[in-house]
């Protein structure tokens, strides 16, 4: 369920992709920093807007780090980076995030490689929930319910999406203050849209295993294509003007970028994939 929130990089100036990059190699680096190599395996494109977000709005609140140096990936050439406190507070969710994914892969289907990285992730995700425990018991707390309803075969889809969109909430509400409102707003929206992309992406696979897909009855009635789009629509469009109403200004242009055209390039790609295999 991660990887939907990406960059448009096609629609980016030569300065924005290295700006965006810039932000992506921050947020592995002091994800490396806090919880070591073991804890970088969790790096992911959604945590780097989540940072890139925090950090726009919070400019000026904490001291930035920049620099360039070596890493794990880039042994030789050297990359560039920056971060500041809220790039740290996205390193401990992204440890505690596929923490809890891991633990789930485990107890819902036995997953050997959901067991080893959930043990690997144990140490890391425990120091960020004593950072962040509001957060972590929400991550923890949003799963278990998502996971009651899916065991039942729940095809209500505010239900089953509100849970990851009331766990993106609580992560995007970084310090309780007078921006919660839009940025919880943000999240909200956003998870929603992400449960429910990974459920449409995933729909034929899980149609084939006869796995639990909230869409699978919704799939199979007149208009269906024509319904998920307004859907998906509705949800980023509330994400958007809770957005337009924060103060952002370093990074904008990514941001929208981000939040206007990539979180599209998936659907599309999909659609056109399908248009291909019909036409």
């Amino acid at each position: 369920m991660f990887g939907y929130v990406i960059p448009n990089q096609a629609a980016l100036s030569p300065e924005a992709q290295a700006r965006y990059r810039t932000a992506y190699c921050g947020l592995c680096r002091r994800i490396g920093a806090l919880h070591g190599l073991r804890g970088r395996l969790t790096l992911s494109y959604d945590l780097t807007f989540l940072n890139l977000l925090l950090s726009s709005l919070y400019e000026g609140e904490s001291e930035l780090a920049a620099g360039s140096g070596h890493c794990p990936i880039h042994p030789i050439r050297k990359v560039d980076w920056r971060a500041s406190a809220p790039t740290d507070y996205c390193a401990d969710l992204s440890v505690a995030l596929h923490y809890y994914n891991a633990a789930d892969k485990w107890k819902d289907d036995h997953s050997l490689l959901g067991l080893g990285f959930q043990q690997l992730l144990a140490s890391p995700t425990e120091a960020a929930a004593a950072r962040w425990p509001r957060q972590c018991g929400a991550i923890r707390a949003c799963l278990d319910r998502l996971a009651q309803y899916e065991a039942k075969g729940s095809e209500d889809l505010d239900a089953v999406s509100g849970c990851f969109g009331e766990l993106m909430a609580e992560l995007f509400d970084y310090q309780e203050d007078h921006w919660s409102p839009e940025l919880r707003s943000i999240g909200f929206n956003l998870g929603k849209y992400i449960y429910l992309l990974d459920a449409y992406d995933d729909l034929a696979k899980d149609t084939r295993k006869g796995a639990y897909n909230p869409l699978r009855s919704l799939s199979q009635t007149p208009g269906y294509e024509e319904e998920m789009r307004e859907i998906f629509e509705l949800l980023l469009s509330n994400c958007a003007r809770s957005f337009e109403r924060l103060p952002c200004v370093e990074d904008v242009d990514l941001l929208r970028n981000i939040l206007y055209s990539g979180v599209w390039l998936k659907y599309n790609c999909k659609n056109e994939k399908q248009k291909h295999k019909t036409a």
